[in-house]
């Protein structure tokens, strides 16, 4: 590699290194990540830290169903908070639509958290009727359905001459568990199945690193885009390019930001690593003798799928930020300014964003027809592909050719975009056009 290349890449990986927003970022990155959690699971339990009693009033057309509704209340954990009931339920007497109104009045204005109108044909019909202020509080309404549904039940099995302990016999769930066939072979020479918690643990390691593949694309891509749009609006880029070519340039920067990446990376998995070797003694400094058995399976599994996980996390990085990266530095290099550029820059944005919307759904089908192809599309590849390897590993052929079709489109996108950054980087003025960039393509 020529030594001016070494020395951009140089410049680019110790100048961002030894920036305070790297510092930050290696700290900060894993705090926020476990901050959501712990803030969703804060926002979960919100509902029931309120002190205030909330009111609901109950039209209960049946006569048969207020009185054990409010028993089965007083004893579910949704509506208490440390053995303390936070609603009070009353039966309101509201037969006509004036007398409705006014209760959905009465919530309107506060005085009501809720109502509830539980219709004469419910044993029927099966349709009881909600209104609060807002129909979003979906824990609170799944848990009056619950209860409804229970009590509307019983009353079924026990017009048709069922007692209640015949009805929880008859009832009660079967336990439902899901296993996974690998394709491996155990040491018995059988066929080894995987059990619900190791692919939980599995599952959401490869969704950490999809999110982290993700996040750190869409930073660190548009990072290299302002520092090409900043070197050419202060014109610094003609001073550079007087004793280095540009694709030389483009290719020190790319290389250098790229290894910033995989620094921090590293250190987290270095750190993960100490700390998965020394939970025990961490745990005593705290009091705690041992984890949870599911906790250690967890571990176990991680620490057994880490390894392979990671290998293709580095390849589908690197491959993916070479070919995000490029077309963003060609965005810096043709345009002027920090709004044209954003404007600019959001169909790359799209091709990166389209992928982490799709895992979601395609993740249930990894074997798919539609997995399959979209897997292969080079610029989702980096994010469905990966997802795939987490999902159902497909065969080795499939993920080389997958590996193979990126590493041909970045080459390509490489030379086109090499060839346009040539030029845009000392062009000013108007954004060029479609064709006038196939035409600097072509040079």
């Amino acid at each position: 590699m020529p030594n001016k290349i070494i020395t951009v890449i140089k410049r680019e990986y110790t100048t961002r290194v030894k920036s305070k927003g790297f510092i930050v970022s290696l700290f900060l990155m894993p705090v926020l990540m476990c901050g959501l959690v712990v803030l969703s699971s804060f926002l979960a339990i919100m509902e029931h830290r309120t002190k205030e009693m909330r009111k609901l009033a109950v039209i209960d057309e049946t006569g048969e169903i207020f009185t054990e509704m409010q028993a089965a209340i007083a004893g579910h954990s949704t509506f208490q908070r440390k053995g303390e009931l936070l609603y009070q339920l009353h039966e309101e007497d509201a037969t006509t639509e004036e007398a409705r109104a006014t209760l959905r009045e009465r919530v309107n204005t506060k005085d009501l958290y809720a109502y509830l109108e539980i219709p004469k044909d419910v044993f029927t019909n099966g349709e009881v009727r909600f209104y609060a202020r807002t129909a979003t509080n979906f824990e609170i309404q799944s848990a009056f359905r619950r209860i409804i549904s229970d009590i509307v039940r019983d009353k079924r099995f026990a017009e048709s001459g069922y007692s209640q302990s015949e009805v929880s016999r008859l009832m009660r769930s079967v336990r439902f568990n899901a296993y996974a066939v690998k394709s491996s072979k155990g040491k018995d020479g059988g066929i080894e199945v995987e059990t619900p918690l190791e692919t939980g643990a599995r599952l959401g390691l490869g969704y950490l690193l999809v999110f982290v593949l993700y996040m750190f694309v869409i930073i660190y891509a548009n990072s290299i885009m302002r520092s090409v749009l900043e070197e050419k609006t202060t014109r610094i880029v003609e001073v550079i390019i007087s004793s280095i070519k540009p694709h030389q340039l483009l290719l020190g920067k790319l290389i250098g930001v790229c290894s910033v990446c995989l620094t921090m990376f590293a250190i987290w998995v270095i750190f993960g690593v100490l700390l998965v070797m020394n939970i025990k003694p961490l745990l005593g400094i705290f009091g705690i003798d041992s984890l949870p058995l599911q906790l250690i399976g967890v571990i176990e599994t991680i620490k057994a799928s880490s390894a392979e996980v990671l290998t293709y996390f580095f390849v589908y990085f690197v491959i993916g930020f070479f070919m995000y990266s490029t077309l963003y530095a060609v965005v810096g290099a043709i345009c002027s300014s920090e709004e044209e550029a954003q404007q600019t820059g959001v169909p790359l944005t799209m091709l990166i964003v389209v992928p982490f919307i799709l895992m979601f759904q395609l993740f249930r089908i990894p074997d798919s027809t539609l997995s399959v192809l979209l897997s292969h599309v080079p610029f989702f590849s980096p994010i469905l592909m990966f997802m795939r390897i987490n999902v159902l590993m497909p065969p080795l052929w499939e993920i080389l050719l997958n590996i193979l079709l990126m590493c041909v489109t970045v080459l390509l996108v490489t030379l086109v975009s090499g060839k346009i950054y040539r030029v845009g980087i000392l062009m000013y003025g108007k954004r060029p056009t479609l064709r006038q960039l196939w035409q600097w393509a072509r040079y």
